[in-house]
């Protein structure tokens, strides 16, 4: 039972399993404490999530995780901390029962013992798998950093985000005369029907200024401007979409998208041909080749404490 002589610590790192070592059992290899201690700036607590050496995830049936939680609850009652890391997948999933690593690594989670003690849960990926794979060391650390400024130091920022929809033809008209000349910086993103750009459409289109933001029901079941609509003007389809064309069209100003071919595609089914384009997900790529690049994991790397929750 690695937790009996532990002290309360506000951070606890849980690796997999015990390693088995001469005269000793430990939850982290050297290798693995010298990257946490280069990763973490303080003091931290570390155990294994399951008390037993050298055992795999594909060795623990449902059974066995049940009874191996109870000496795993027992560490967090012991020592007490307010963050957790759970390292790798095993560890992960003997502690908020999900899997993927992955995908859910710099994600947090609440947990509560049975006993009534409170954490905060980020899965990280597990040291060893940086070790063997120092490109992902940038990551690792990032999500350690994350965590540990959000919920240790508390430095959290409340976005004071608002938008406007319209939903009356003059005010798409009046944006497009505001921004068909303009050299502003546009952030762009559409919502569709589905994936296919021939036989899907665009429901929605989002537009975000330095310091506004605009949604616009186009093909929506509840526009007011999509051909059939309730005491829909016919014309006012078509203004809409020129409106749009004027903005995206606009050579002064960068459209900024995420994964711009998917967006470009659908525009261009639409008759729009977007210039001046910017796409993040290839400039991210241009930063660090290695590291992920989903939007959600753009937002966890750079506005972490800007979102309730990742």
């Amino acid at each position: 039972m690695d937790y009996e002589e532990l002290d309360e610590s506000p951070v606890l790192f849980l690796s997999d399993t015990l390693k088995d070592r001469p005269n000793s059992l430990l939850p982290f290899t050297q290798q693995d404490m010298r990257l946490l201690k280069s990763s973490y700036p303080e003091a931290f607590a570390c155990a294994a999530s399951v008390k037993c050496p050298s055992v795999k995830e594909a060795d623990m049936t449902p059974d066995n995780m049940k009874l191996c939680r109870v000496h795993l609850e027992a560490t967090i009652d012991k020592v007490k901390p307010k963050l957790v890391f759970p390292c790798g997948n095993l560890a992960m999933k003997m502690l908020i029962k999900k899997s993927g690593i992955t995908h859910k690594r710099g994600k947090s989670y609440e947990f509560t013992t049975p006993n009534g003690h409170s954490c905060i849960v980020v899965p990280i990926l597990h040291p060893y798998f940086v070790v063997k794979e120092p490109r992902h060391k940038y990551l690792f650390q990032t999500d350690v950093r994350n965590a540990y400024e959000k919920y240790i130091l508390g430095k959290t920022h409340e976005g004071k985000f608002s938008y406007e929809t319209l939903m009356k033809v003059e005010d798409v008209v009046s944006l497009g005369k505001e921004l068909e000349h303009s050299s502003d910086t546009l952030a762009l993103d559409i919502e569709t029907t589905g994936l296919n750009f021939r036989t899907d459409d665009i429901q929605t289109i989002a537009i975000s200024s330095q310091d506004k933001n605009w949604v616009i029901p186009l093909d929506h079941k509840d526009s007011p401007f999509r051909q059939g609509a309730e005491d829909q003007d016919p014309d006012n389809y078509g203004k809409v979409w020129s409106s749009l064309k004027k903005i995206l069209e606009n050579p002064k100003s960068k459209k900024v998208f995420h994964n711009a071919k998917f967006d470009l595609k659908f525009l261009i089914n639409y008759g729009i041909y977007t210039q001046n384009v910017w796409d993040t997900k290839v400039m991210h790529h241009f930063i660090d080749e290695n590291l992920p690049k989903s939007l959600m994991d753009l937002v966890k790397l750079y506005f972490p404490t800007e979102l309730e929750s990742l």
